[in-house]
C-alpha cells in the first residue's frame, strides 16, 4: 500500500535534486578556474555608464521579443499584458524549479475574454521553436570561425533540421486545423474523455497556431525575434568590451547562442551555474580566460534576473496575483473558470 506513495515521493525529490546537482556541478567546475580576487578586480573594470547603457539595450531587446510574442498571440491581448506576462513567466523560472514560467504566463493571459491557456501555450511553443532555430543558425555560422572550416558540423545541422521539421509540422497543423479537429471529434464520439478533455485542448492549441497561416504575421514575428537577438549581442558587447577592449563582435554571437542551448539543460532556478558554465566554456573556445568569461556571464545574468524580477512582480501586482499562487496554479495547470464551464 505504501510502495506507490513512496515511489511518488522519491520521484518528486529526484525532480528537485537532479537539476540542483547539475547546477552545483557546473558551479563547482567553474569556480575551480576562477579566483575571487580576480573576479572582484574584473568587476571594478566595468563602469557604471556601461551598465546603464547595457540596461537600456536590454530593454530594447526585451520589447522586440515581446512584440514577436504579441504577434504570435494574434494581438488578442494588449502589448502591456503580453509584456508583463512574459516577465512574470521569467520571474517564475528564476524563483522556482521545473521551468514552469511558460505555463505561468499562459495562465496569466487566460481570461474570460481572450485566448485560452492552450492557445497561449501554442504561441509560446512557436516562440521557443523560433529561438532554437535562430540559435542553431548563429552557432552554425560562427563555428567555422571558432574551430576551422573542417569542423564536423553534423550535430548543429541536426539541431537545425529538427527545428525546421518542427516548424513545418506546426505550419501543416495550422493549415489543416479543421481536418485535425474533425479527426479528434470522431475519436471523441467513441471515447468520452477524449470528447471532454482532449478535443477542447486540441482545438485551443490549433487556434493558437493560426498566425502561421499568415506569411506577413509570421515574418513580422520571426523578424522581431531575430532583431531581439541582434540587440542582445550588442548588450553583451557593451559589457565584455569593458573587460577586454575591442573584442570581435562575432564572439558575442557565438557565446550567447551557445548559452541559449545550455539553457535547455536541467538546472537550478534561473539556470544558475549552468548559464555561467556554458558561457565560460564557449569563451574558452575563443581563448578567453575563465576569470573574464565568468565575470561577463555573472553581470549579464544578474541584469536579466534583476530586470525580469522587477517587471515580473509589477506584472503580478497588476494582475492581482501572488507569485506562490501562480506557481501552484502552474504546477496543477489550473486555468481560470469561464462562464458556462
Amino acid at each position: 500500500m505504501t510502495e506507490a506513495p513512496n515511489q511518488h515521493q522519491l520521484g518528486k525529490i529526484l525532480r528537485w535534486l537532479i537539476p540542483l546537482a547539475i547546477s552545483a556541478l557546473a558551479i563547482g567546475l567553474v569556480l575551480r578556474q576562477v579566483g575571487f580576487s580576480q573576479f572582484v578586480a574584473n568587476l571594478s573594470k566595468i563602469r557604471w555608464q556601461a551598465i546603464v547603457l547595457a540596461s537600456l539595450v536590454y530593454f530594447v531587446s526585451m520589447f522586440a521579443r515581446v512584440f514577436a510574442w504579441y504577434i504570435l498571440l494574434q494581438k488578442r491581448v494588449s502589448f502591456k499584458d503580453a509584456f508583463f506576462a512574459m516577465n512574470a513567466g521569467y520571474l517564475l523560472n528564476n524563483v522556482f524549479p521545473f521551468r514552469l514560467g511558460e505555463i505561468g504566463r499562459a495562465l496569466l493571459l487566460d481570461r474570460t475574454e481572450g485566448p485560452r491557456t492552450f492557445e497561449v501555450l501554442s504561441s509560446v511553443v512557436m516562440e521557443r521553436v523560433f529561438d532554437v532555430f535562430l540559435a542553431a543558425v548563429f552557432v552554425l555560422a560562427m563555428l567555422p570561425r571558432v574551430i576551422g572550416g573542417d569542423f564536423d558540423q553534423r550535430i548543429v545541422w541536426l539541431a537545425l533540421v529538427v527545428t525546421v521539421v518542427g516548424l513545418v509540422v506546426l505550419f501543416l497543423m495550422a493549415r489543416n486545423h479543421e481536418r485535425i479537429n474533425g479527426w479528434v471529434a470522431k475519436w471523441g464520439e467513441r471515447t468520452g474523455w477524449v470528447k471532454t478533455r482532449v478535443a477542447p485542448r486540441v482545438e485551443e492549441l490549433l487556434a493558437g497556431l493560426a498566425v502561421l497561416k499568415s506569411p506577413g504575421a509570421f515574418l513580422l514575428s520571426f523578424g522581431s525575434l531575430a532583431l531581439s537577438w541582434g540587440i542582445s549581442f550588442g548588450e553583451n558587447y557593451i559589457i565584455f568590451n569593458q573587460l577586454q577592449p575591442n573584442p570581435p563582435f562575432w564572439w558575442m554571437i557565438f557565446v550567447l547562442s551557445m548559452a541559449a542551448f545550455g539553457a535547455a539543460l536541467p538546472s537550478a532556478p534561473a539556470g544558475l551555474g549552468v548559464f555561467e558554465g556554458v558561457m565560460v566554456a564557449a569563451f574558452a573556445l575563443l581563448g578567453v580566460n575563465a576569470d573574464l568569461a565568468f565575470t561577463h556571464a555573472v553581470v549579464i545574468h544578474a541584469l536579466a534576473i534583476a530586470f525580469t524580477g522587477i517587471l515580473g512582480l509589477i506584472g503580478l501586482r497588476l494582475q492581482g496575483q501572488a507569485l506562490v499562487s501562480l506557481y501552484q496554479r502552474a504546477v496543477h495547470k489550473s486555468p481560470v473558470q469561464r462562464e458556462g464551464e
